[in-house]
């Protein structure tokens, strides 16, 4: 893996409303949990013909060593929940982000960045982050995922 800089950037979120489904998982399944989770979003929002954005993945704080995610689709117009697939929002609020340009599974460069920023610029994360997914690229270093810290 490459040595990346990245820039971290401070703004207000706004929240992103999404089909999601929730999921409990672990670093090592991650990947795989996320497809899983959004194979049960997707034919639901394509049946309904909803308008969709990006895939988006929310973590939050979980027991030791687990995940709990919302994996999902944003949504900017109305779709019909139904269970698994419900209404999540982002979390709104500052945040510190950064843009990861490359495959994902080298995110753990961004996560490290604001890791950093965090402690040096002394405002700790609330715990919650979330990524939002660009537009598919073949090429793995075409590929934009920016990551959030709720501050």
């Amino acid at each position: 893996m490459a040595c990346v800089a990245y820039q971290v950037r401070t703004e207000l979120a706004a929240p992103r409303t999404l089909a999601a489904v929730r999921g409990v998982t672990t670093r090592a399944q991650l990947g795989a949990s996320i497809i899983r989770l959004l194979d049960q979003v997707w034919p639901l929002l394509r049946e309904q013909g909803a308008r969709t954005g990006h895939n988006v993945v929310i973590y939050y704080p979980g027991e030791s060593g687990e995940l709990v995610i919302d994996a999902g689709v944003e949504v900017p117009d109305a779709f019909t929940a139904r269970d698994p697939v419900r209404r999540v929002d982002t979390p709104a609020g500052e945040v510190a982000a950064v843009a990861h340009f490359g495959d994902y599974a080298d995110l753990a460069g961004a996560y490290a960045a604001l890791e950093q920023w965090c402690t040096t610029s002394a405002r700790p994360p609330s715990g919650t982050s979330w990524e939002v997914y660009g537009d598919w690229e073949e090429d793995p270093a075409k590929r934009r995922t920016d990551v959030y810290f709720l501050l």
